[in-house]
């Protein structure tokens, strides 16, 4: 099998566990609050990454720097997730999908500001278009009451936390084996959660169905859908990866309508594809080039 053949599963694998892990996400939170649903999802997702971090345990080295990136990198993620459960309490899972693909942006811009890594003036362009993606998305209830935007605010907050996740973890992905960090960051996030009351109280009335439901929702986001991404880049360019990575939401609005037999309005889908065509219009010059590149050494 060829590294394009693997490259190409592992990114397929990815868009369907970052396209499904909403739908199950949102059937937890019919029954449980928010904040032992991340609790539980992070149980799940730290169970399932184990054996890898294990395996790769010597691969680390540890220092004040390692710790301190871990803790905030655990804080970005906690951030994100309860991000996703109250956007997903007041909007649709394809909607927060969709608005969530402004990650891949962001964490440009911070790598940008943060890292010091160039950005063109494309990438500029497609911040713009995403901005008025949104607005189109809105557009049919457009208002300016704080109340009409919070779905999208929670959402552009868990694309903005996720984005910082991967800034951090990008600053120490040479000191730290990524599965090592995943485990490290779910296991600090368990323990801060655990403290509280309202998580312990909550997950201890948890049934067999929730229970089943945040399984299947940390192993399609937090497990297979980054983990296969991560192995997927080891075989593509960024560019193939996120352009296959943008079908993501149409896997979401499949399982909606099968699910829960609900579909995003013609304004917010308009909107979804706007953000989605600026997104894509950053990353095809280069693959575009790989293209050429491959044609030329034939």
């Amino acid at each position: 099998m060829s590294d394009q053949t693997k490259g190409l599963y592992f990114a397929l694998l990815a868009t369907f566990g970052g396209g499904l892990y909403a739908i199950p996400y949102r059937l937890s939170l019919e029954t449980v609050e928010p904040l032992p649903v991340i609790w539980g999802v992070f149980l799940w997702a730290f169970l399932f990454s184990l054996p890898g971090a294990w395996l790769a345990r010597h691969q680390t080295k540890i220092s004040w720097k390692i710790v301190g990136i871990t803790v905030l990198t655990s804080l970005a993620g906690l951030l994100g997730n309860y991000s996703i459960c109250q956007a997903l309490n007041q909007a649709s899972p394809t909607l927060l999908i969709l608005l969530t693909r402004s990650e891949i942006i962001i964490a440009m811009l911070l790598s940008w500001i943060f890292l010091k890594e160039f950005i063109s003036v494309r990438a500029w362009l497609a911040v713009v278009v995403i901005i008025v993606g949104i607005i189109v998305m809105k557009l049919d209830t457009l208002s300016f009451e704080l109340a009409e935007w919070s779905a999208v605010l929670w959402s552009i907050t868990a694309a903005f936390s996720f984005a910082v996740m991967q800034v951090l973890a990008k600053s120490i992905i040479k000191e730290i084996n990524p599965q090592v960090l995943n485990v490290s960051r779910l296991f600090l996030a368990i323990v801060i959660l655990w403290s509280l009351e309202e998580v312990r109280n909550g997950v201890a009335v948890l049934e067999f169905t929730e229970w089943k439901w945040l399984a299947l929702a940390a192993f399609s986001g937090p497990f297979v859908g980054r983990v296969s991404y991560t192995y997927a880049l080891r075989y593509l360019t960024i560019s193939k990866s996120v352009i296959i990575g943008s079908f993501s939401p149409a896997i979401t609005l499949l399982f909606e309508l099968l699910v829960f037999g609900t579909l995003i309005s013609v304004f917010e889908a308009l909107g979804g594809t706007i953000m989605l065509a600026g997104i894509l219009w950053v990353f095809l010059p280069g693959l575009r080039r790989r293209v050429k590149s491959a044609e030329s050494t034939k």
